[in-house]
């Protein structure tokens, strides 16, 4: 009996040096180390950040269209849009290869805001005229910044000389080019514009100019703040244009006043 009790003794020692044997081996269990999160400036990732900040500006652009082709007494209804939307571009966090994306996004939006409340409480035209050729070339500027994000050439429409590969003038056609233009307004900005009854942001809008379509100038105010045109595909209909919005061929004086 004491024999078997000193056996079973024994083997109980022998397994425990085991158990402690194969515990103590110094190998340890390899643990898999923690995944890194996805680089949101690496090439395959940069469309969809660049897509976040776009989404907003998308929608600010389409309230800017609605402001612009609303009446000075209603824009105090269109102004907290444009305010809301300001603020959901200012709380996206943009990792920091779209700062300047965002910097240009938000200079665009505050100039837009900010036009437009001095225009509610003055009324100043020549204000309204400064602000929209800024906020245009920042959008423009962002544009560019997120052609440049996603690799895209954008061609943007400048005034240039004419390339050395052109043909040689001849007389016949230097006599052609000396005669002057017809004056021709173009919408070269982002968004279709009104084309009023009168001269005045508050009086009806008859028709759109398009984005990128022209039209016949005929006429101007006598401040040169607006256009008479000739409205496309209706012979004989003319209508009012906001002179700083659209881009006018010959110099605005030239236009005979049609208005006071």
């Amino acid at each position: 009996m004491r024999y078997r009790y000193k056996l079973q003794l024994i083997l109980g020692i022998i397994a425990i040096l085991l158990l402690t044997a194969c515990g103590g081996s110094g190998e340890e269990t390899p643990t898999v180390g923690a995944t890194q999160p996805p680089d949101p400036c690496a090439e395959a990732n940069l469309p969809a950040e660049v897509e976040k900040v776009h989404k907003i500006t998308r929608e600010f652009d389409d309230y800017a269209a609605l402001a612009s082709n609303t009446p000075q007494s209603q824009l105090v209804q269109v102004i907290p849009e444009l305010q809301r939307v300001l603020r959901d571009a200012e709380d996206l966090e943009v990792p920091a290869c779209l700062t300047d994306l965002k910097t240009l996004q938000l200079q665009h939006m505050n100039t837009v805001v900010q036009t437009l409340l001095l225009f509610v409480s003055s009324g100043d035209v020549n204000t309204v005229a400064q602000g929209i050729a800024q906020s245009r070339e920042l959008h423009t500027q962002y544009d560019v910044e997120m052609a440049r994000l996603l690799g895209i050439t954008l061609t943007v429409v400048t005034r240039t000389q004419p390339a050395a590969t052109e043909p040689p003038v001849t007389p016949q056609a230097q006599a052609t080019e000396t005669s002057p233009p017809a004056p021709m307004v173009t919408n070269t900005g982002a968004n279709d514009l009104n084309l009023r009854v009168a001269p005045d942001f508050n009086s009806a809008p008859l028709h759109v100019l398009a984005v990128g379509q022209s039209a016949s100038a005929v006429g101007r105010t006598a401040d040169a703040q607006w256009i008479l045109i000739q409205v496309p595909d209706q012979p004989g209909e003319t209508a009012w244009v906001y002179a700083s919005v659209v881009q006018l061929n010959v110099p605005i004086e030239t236009l005979p006043v049609s208005a006071p």
